[in-house]
């Protein structure tokens, strides 16, 4: 249990770090490079990785042995994975590029933030 925050924790400072780099590298290198609707998707995929990389660092310093949240950390590495990897991997010509997994991220994203609603009216 102790593992699954610790690695939680550092992939969520690891995304910070992504957030910030894409967006110099944006500014610097990719400015001129992207069509408008590959700016789009890049600036979508950043703005959903940096709100969700603060709220799993939120719910990493409450770490707790509640399944449930636990739960919810997972489904949103997941989702973010799924989502964000997809957009910057259609843009970017990367490899794994399923553009299935991005719907599939996004409800992922969806169902953790609502199991999130659920585990305050958990008992403790």
């Amino acid at each position: 249990m102790k593992y699954f925050w610790q690695i939680s924790y550092s992939l969520s400072a690891l995304y910070g770090a992504a957030v910030v780099g894409f967006a110099a590298a944006l500014m610097h290198l990719w400015q001129n490079e992207l069509t408008a609707q590959g700016l789009a998707r890049v600036l979508s995929a950043l703005a959903i990785l940096a709100f969700h990389s603060l709220a799993l660092l939120v719910l990493n310093i409450q770490a707790s042995q509640n399944k449930l949240r636990q739960l919810v950390a997972l489904l949103w590495h997941l989702g973010l994975f799924c989502f964000v990897w997809t957009l910057l991997a259609g843009v970017f010509s990367l490899p794994f590029y399923f553009p299935q997994l991005a719907p599939i991220g996004g409800q992922l994203l969806i169902v953790a933030w609502l199991l999130l609603a659920v585990t305050a009216w958990q008992r403790s």
